[in-house]
């Protein structure tokens, strides 16, 4: 068996495959760019750089917990795996454990690598690896808010990141980030976080900046949000207690939390937060046995001025006050090869929120998810995150997600929600409803051409723009967007192209269309890799809108949105003078013809041409 196991994988290793380090802007665009959430991307960045940068070490089986790209069938599956074989010798042995397919290997392998893991001996501290990531950059155009003194600091951004590390027991974090318009050294950002693991009954210890993120984040979640991938189960699995984004500057805590496991199963966690006049106190009691994982969950949080918000029309339900109580249970069993999750929470008024699904998966290549939600439409939590369209107030819905294997080689991905709002919300003055359809047919043509066609269907009511605020007029609008891909792949060169077209309709108001095609040529080498790409863009307005993924450097993402008719180009250079110490420079550049300023405001620079600079070192000793 041991030797069957060696000839497979010397195969795989010697396979032409499509198996190249992805930079991080991929694996987001996949992820994220349907929603929009630019916040949520941007700390998602911020994890997979890191990851990239110090990779996770997919044979450590007491810590995949922490690497959350895993779901629970892959995670017991690679778990077996490891007990029956022993330690994998290369990530792509991956291909070997079930529920592990080559799209899957190839979207989380750039944040892996497979080396022994020793038996723990010695606390040793002293001889963990440190890391430093230094950056500036800025716009060569000056922004209006310059001139008119309304920005007190220039347009420089400028960041400083150190990081230790000894294993996957120590880890200190250390950054500071001045943004574009600020001061040196005036309102700044500044972050700190040290953290214990896997130390004896101490599971984890967090002193600083921290997230807290327990079952389908109905009773509490903070930090990035769940969000829904397109094909993937709705079903969050919460890190717990785990350290924050190194310079995501919402929704976090800060002070003190810590799980212990206190023996058969049980593993519990407290924390204490104080973050700008807000005190969050609470913990979490939760049975992990066998493939039961079960907890509860209570929060009270306490302001220090009272929350009075203005009254509209559409906000009668919103917390108002300066205390509240949240309590919740969540669980997740598996059976075979389905998983049913669910979580129920309450709020110190007595109002409900709830979120149940199962997930079945036949195989790696066929799976189904299903899920469905209610919150009432006074139920009120300042951190609660659980997947929704809205927010976990005033919300009904119904999500089914599928990945499927179809003929000749196609893979197919599916998802669709369902969803009413029973209450006033912002944009809608009525109770409304909305469907949201997202499709994706792929197919790996031969070793080094990859082709996809993705279709999103988003229908949606909303208040009729312009009408006379005293009166409500609503609208339904409909917005489509079919979207082409094409990659190739040979040696250390990749060449992408991509065509999109956007479609927003409303019953009362004028069409709006877009369109963009970019293309993108990528070569990667030991010690060199660069990018070079550009986009072609014609959009009518902001309905139409178009997201566009770039590459980047770490700490400085960006996903610009495409409005308006014009052209953007960027280039990003990375060079490694050794393995541990390498620079990368990134230059972009916007050109609209037909506009004599870009942007609006205090942010709007003279010209139809926009630039943008970053440069950045990166240090391992």
């Amino acid at each position: 068996m041991a030797m069957r196991r060696l000839v497979i994988l010397l195969l795989l290793l010697s396979m032409p495959t499509m198996l190249r380090a992805q930079v991080v802007d991929e694996a987001i665009e996949q992820w994220l760019v349907d929603d929009g959430d630019e916040a949520a991307a941007a700390e998602m960045n911020d994890q997979l750089a890191q990851w990239r940068d110090s990779p996770f070490n997919i044979n450590d089986t007491a810590a995949l917990a922490d690497f959350p790209l895993l779901d629970p069938f892959q995670r017991k599956a690679l778990c077996y795996y490891i007990a029956l074989y022993g330690q994998l010798l290369s990530v792509k042995e991956l291909l070997l454990v079930p529920g592990f397919d080559s799209a899957v290997v190839e979207q989380i392998a750039p944040y892996l690598i497979a080396q022994p893991v020793e038996p723990r001996g010695q606390f040793r501290p002293w001889q963990g690896r440190h890391s430093l990531v230094a950056g500036i950059g800025g716009t060569v155009e000056q922004a209006a808010g310059y001139a008119n003194g309304r920005y007190e600091g220039d347009n420089m951004r400028a960041l400083l990141c150190y990081n230790y590390r000894y294993r996957n027991q120590l880890s200190l974090h250390l950054a500071a980030d001045k943004d574009a318009a600020e001061p040196w050294g005036k309102g700044n950002y500044y972050s700190y976080r040290l953290v214990l693991s896997n130390i004896g009954a101490l599971e984890k210890l967090v002193v600083g900046r921290y997230n807290l993120q327990f079952g389908q984040g109905l009773t509490l979640w903070t930090g990035l949000r769940p969000f829904s991938i397109l094909g993937m189960s709705t079903a969050r699995y919460g890190a717990g207690v785990k350290a924050a984004g190194t310079f995501y500057e919402y929704d976090y805590q800060e002070g003190v939390a810590a799980t212990v496991n206190v023996g058969s199963g049980v593993h519990l966690s407290g924390f204490a937060s104080r973050v700008e006049g807000e005190s969050l106190v609470g913990g979490n009691a939760e049975l992990r046995r066998g493939n039961l994982v079960a907890g509860l969950t209570a929060t009270y949080t306490s302001l220090d001025d009272s929350v009075v918000p203005n009254n509209y029309v559409y906000n009668v339900h919103s917390f108002r006050g300066d205390r509240l109580f949240n309590a919740g249970v969540h669980a997740a069993y598996q059976w075979r090869r389905v998983v049913l999750h669910g979580e129920t929470a309450v709020d110190g008024q007595g109002h409900a929120a709830v979120v149940a699904g199962a997930d079945v998966v036949a195989s790696a290549d066929n799976r189904l998810g299903i899920s469905y939600r209610h919150f009432d439409t006074a139920y009120r939590n300042l951190h609660a995150q659980a997947y929704a369209i809205g927010s976990t107030q005033a919300e009904q819905g119904l999500a089914l997600n599928a990945v499927i294997q179809l003929p000749f080689k196609v893979s197919g991905l599916l998802s669709v929600d369902l969803h009413s709002f029973p209450a006033l919300r912002y944009g809608s003055y009525s109770p409304s409803s909305g469907a949201w359809l997202r499709a994706q047919l792929s197919r790996q043509c031969g070793h080094y051409v990859l082709t996809s066609v993705r279709y999103a269907y988003r229908q949606k009511e909303r208040n009729l723009p312009y009408s006379d605020s005293t009166q409500y007029v609503g609208e339904t609008t409909l917005r489509q967007q079919v979207q082409g891909d094409v990659r190739y792949t040979a040696g250390p060169w990749q060449l992408s192209a991509r065509v999109v077209y956007a479609d927003f309709e409303s019953e009362h108001g004028v069409a709006q269309h877009g369109w963009a095609a970019s293309a993108m040529l990528r070569y990667q080498a030991e010690r060199l890799r660069f990018d070079l790409g550009g986009v072609w863009f014609d959009v009518d307005g902001y309905y139409a809108r178009i997201y566009h993924s770039e590459s980047t450097l770490q700490y400085a993402w960006t996903m610009p949105v495409l409005n308006g008719r014009g052209y953007r180009a960027h280039a990003v250079v990375r060079y490694a003078f050794a393995e541990n110490i390498g620079v990368a420079a990134r230059y972009s550049l916007l050109y609209m013809p037909d506009q004599e300023a870009i942007g609006t405001g205090d942010a709007q620079t003279e010209g139809p041409v926009r630039q943008m600079w970053h440069l950045q070192l990166r240090w391992k000793f």
